[in-house]
């Protein structure tokens, strides 16, 4: 090999090394921050319960599928426009209801649908309360088909 070429070839090497060098501690020290991005059903879960305590079936309403497979313990297979009565009729017998949720909300995903399980307690008369689990399932169009309660036992 002549060596001309070895003259020429060892300081692309080495200018090659000390870039890699100056890029590595430039690069560092400019990570862009990672935002997490919250998903739809998170959102929809958080501005359901909003709307709810602040009593407003009809605003709620939307968020819920044309027919209902299962609300609450009774209600099964029925339109949206029968759980926003049924909503209505509730909050006029407890006018202090609420619900608070006291855990982060948990999602799982199983044959295309969402299901966002909610913790919280449930105020009936706005001092007393009771924990419950909420579980809401998601059809494909982000839109709940089901919204089901559980009287819950907070683990210690």
């Amino acid at each position: 090999m002549p060596k001309f070429i070895f003259y020429l070839i060892e300081p692309f090497f080495f200018m090659t090394f000390i870039l890699y060098l100056f890029l590595a501690c430039v690069t560092a020290g400019t990570i862009p921050m990672v935002q997490e991005q919250e998903r739809t059903e998170i959102k929809i879960v958080h501005e359901l319960f909003r709307l709810r305590n602040e009593h407003k079936a009809d605003s709620a309403e939307q968020y819920f599928a044309d027919t209902i497979l299962v609300y609450m313990k009774y209600l099964r297979n029925v339109p949206k426009k029968k759980i926003t009565q049924s909503d209505k009729s509730f909050w006029k017998t407890h006018p202090g209801n609420k619900f608070e949720i006291t855990a982060p909300i948990q999602l799982t995903l199983k044959g295309g649908r969402t299901t966002a399980i909610v913790i919280g307690k449930e105020y009936l008369d706005g001092n007393s309360y009771q924990y419950e689990r909420i579980e809401i399932t998601f059809d494909r169009d982000k839109k709940i088909n089901s919204f089901r309660g559980f009287k819950w036992k907070k683990e210690r």
